[in-house]
């Protein structure tokens, strides 16, 4: 018996259908974990979308209202250990999800998502793109890009919000200034962006 060993690069740069091939192939040897209308070792590549940076930043700004929505959302960029783990799929538990957000049931946090979705929708303008897939053991699937490109955002964000953190201009009675001069208060990184200790 032969066999390859190939590095993340080389399988991030061949050609989709080897790719593809490749996902089955892992899929098969860990004896098909998943199994529902969105296995993932099924799925090709192109049916979830692959949200660039930009179009990230749009869903950011469309849902950037709701305190909830930003959560979930930025859940999204979590580094996880799940399993199988397909070159171009991100894989994250809906349980773990929930906790860190200290939703009461998985429920609350699919409509979370199902908002999301519909600003990808938006901003592409397209009524079937999908961001995300999940399967029948409490996993959700995202494009590797999108994945990668939420957390970019939000390492920009906290790397922003560190920068900005200067100490708020007072009188001469040490008072912060009432009126156009003042500032509005920020947002504590650690609020919009919270640490769990299984982080």
């Amino acid at each position: 018996m032969t066999s390859f060993t190939f590095s993340a690069e080389q399988v991030r740069s061949a050609p989709p259908e080897v790719r593809r091939w490749m996902e089955n192939e892992i899929a098969r040897a860990l004896g098909s974990q998943v199994h529902s209308d969105h296995d993932p070792s099924k799925m090709q590549a192109g049916a979830l979308a692959a949200a660039t940076a930009d179009e990230v930043a749009q869903i950011f700004n469309l849902i950037s209202g709701s305190f909830l929505l930003t959560q979930v959302f930025f859940e999204l960029a979590r580094e996880t250990p799940l399993v199988p783990g397909l070159p171009s799929l991100h894989g994250l538990n809906l349980n773990d999800m929930r906790r860190h957000v200290q939703l009461d049931n998985v429920h609350h946090l699919l409509e979370c998502l199902n908002v999301i979705n519909e600003a990808l929708q938006q901003v592409q303008n397209d009524a079937t793109a999908t961001l995300f897939a999940k399967d029948e053991q409490g996993h959700i699937y995202i494009h590797e890009a999108s994945y990668r490109n939420i957390r970019k955002l939000r390492e920009q964000l906290v790397a922003e919000h560190s920068s900005a953190t200067t100490p708020e201009p007072t009188d001469a009675a040490g008072f912060v200034p009432a009126g156009p001069e003042a500032r509005e208060p920020v947002m504590p990184v650690e609020h919009a962006f919270p640490r769990t200790p299984d982080a």
